[in-house]
């Protein structure tokens, strides 16, 4: 089950304003780390054409830090708007659209899964 979001990204200091856009933000229901459990995963999805492996000019450790303030700040945010809780947040940037949960051999994706704290976002 998916459940469309709409929230601004979070401007990155140090790179360009528009270095990732919000293509999609949706939760989903997956199996649980406990037997039986359900987890409910926020996937927040931006298009980064920056990070292309041919033509990019940003890699993984230019926007790692900044994927961790996409989910401090718009993730913790659309999560708290959320009516279920959240279980987890996605944060994924992509260089060109790919279609959720299909391959693209192509397609450049950075993708980092957090677990929500009192302190906000912990690296998973």
């Amino acid at each position: 089950m998916a459940l469309p979001f709409l929230a601004a990204p979070a401007i990155a200091k140090d790179l360009p304003e528009d270095w990732a856009v919000l293509h999609d933000a949706l939760v989903e229901v997956h199996v649980g780390r406990t037997e039986g459990a359900e987890e409910r995963w926020l996937v927040m999805r931006y298009l980064a054409p920056q990070i292309a492996r041919e033509g990019g000019t940003l890699g993984y450790d230019d926007v790692a830090g900044e994927m961790d303030a996409l989910c401090n700040g718009a993730g913790l945010a659309t999560a708290a708007g959320h009516e279920s809780p959240v279980d987890q947040i996605v944060i994924a940037l992509m260089d060109r659209v790919v279609e959720r949960g299909q391959p693209d051999p192509q397609a450049t994706q950075f993708i980092a899964s957090y677990d929500i704290t009192e302190a906000g976002c912990e690296w998973r």
